[in-house]
């Protein structure tokens, strides 16, 4: 049978693996996972990927979505039947197509283990690359990509975050990890594969209509103006995601109070033709990315946030604001009517 981790080794595991600010993030994922389940639109939410590429030159030629199994199998056949499901289900299919339509490779990915004395390091990866419609098992499937990897160690984290963690369930934290796993202890240090330009998208909402918007999302509080910084080369990768099929993106904020005990105020949203038409051109320095380096962040003003709400992710609602082009262009419009406010 499928099996979860346990709370201690997977908190340990993600303490050693994660910055502190990525934590956050997850954290703030796993309570709008919580959210989404207990709306009416449950089943349009869809599991985050790995987007990753080979380190060659041509590295953006060569882009991947991961998506990661949530569970531990005990053999092949036990995760070849939750493969087999993937296969028929919907969501999924539409998801796949429309990443192949952007010109990104999908493959699906689980972990085979005992669940006596596990070591997340140590698990056994099987890994389907999706062709002709279909997930199909491929050994080696990562043979042609370079190595000279290495792994990654975090500074630690700050007393709230692994507090917060250890009250998240067995299921939740288990996919969570297992998607790091897969990263840090599968790809970097048994594979040793050199990537270009990793990043994670959080999730997707998949309408019954075949709309698709990736999703990123994380937890801030706003600056002393009230904007909120956007890390830059997560806004060129939803791009990247979007532009061909013309779809639009969702970035989603559990706004908190800048304190010590960062309080919850309320969920809100953007959407990324949003940010295209209103973000400022002047970079700023941001924090610690998913690797430890520092980032460049853009700057929103709080005027483009709403309050979210899962209960509008109707097929209405994603009908009217998942074509990005269509999105871009009505602002572009309001934006023109407003043009003469500053004039004599």
């Amino acid at each position: 049978m499928p099996f979860n981790l346990p709370i201690k080794d997977a908190i340990t595991y993600l303490e050693r693996v994660m910055v502190n600010n990525k934590a956050r993030g997850m954290i703030a994922e796993i309570e709008l996972e919580n959210l989404l389940t207990s709306s009416k639109n449950a089943q349009k939410h869809l599991s985050g990927a790995w987007i990753i590429s080979p380190n060659t030159k041509q590295f953006y030629q060569y882009r991947y979505a991961i998506f990661v199994l949530p569970q531990v199998y005990s053999d092949d056949q036990e995760l070849a039947a939750e493969v087999a499901k993937w296969n028929k289900d919907r969501g999924f299919q539409a998801l796949a197509t429309f990443l192949y339509d952007s010109g990104i490779g999908v493959i699906a990915t689980g972990a085979i283990g005992s669940s006596i004395n596990i070591d997340i390091d140590q698990l056994r990866w099987q890994n389907y690359l999706y062709t002709r419609e279909q997930l199909t098992l491929q050994n080696n499937l990562f043979k042609c990509w370079p190595a000279r990897g290495r792994g990654f160690r975090s500074r630690g984290w700050n007393d709230d975050v692994k507090q917060r963690l250890e009250q998240v369930g067995e299921i939740q934290l288990t996919a969570l990890t297992l998607r790091q796993a897969f990263y840090y202890s599968y790809l970097k240090q048994q594979l040793r594969k050199s990537l270009a330009d990793p990043y994670d998208i959080d999730l997707f909402i998949a309408g019954f209509r075949g709309n698709v918007l990736p999703v990123e999302v994380k937890e801030k509080s706003p600056t002393d103006r009230g904007d909120f910084g956007l890390d830059a080369g997560r806004i060129l990768m939803m791009l990247r995601l979007c532009i061909v099929t013309q779809s639009n993106g969702m970035y989603l904020i559990r706004q908190v109070n800048n304190d010590a005990q960062r309080s919850f105020v309320e969920w809100r949203y953007t959407l990324l033709s949003d940010i295209i038409m209103g973000c400022s051109w002047n970079l700023q320095a941001g924090g610690r990315g998913m690797l430890g380096g520092m980032t460049q962040t853009v700057m929103l003003s709080n005027d483009l946030f709403k309050t979210f709400d899962p209960d509008m992710l109707t097929e209405d609602w994603l009908q009217q604001h998942s074509d990005l082009t269509a999105s871009v262009r009505e602002l572009a419009y309001a934006f023109a009517e407003k043009l003469s406010d500053f004039l004599p």
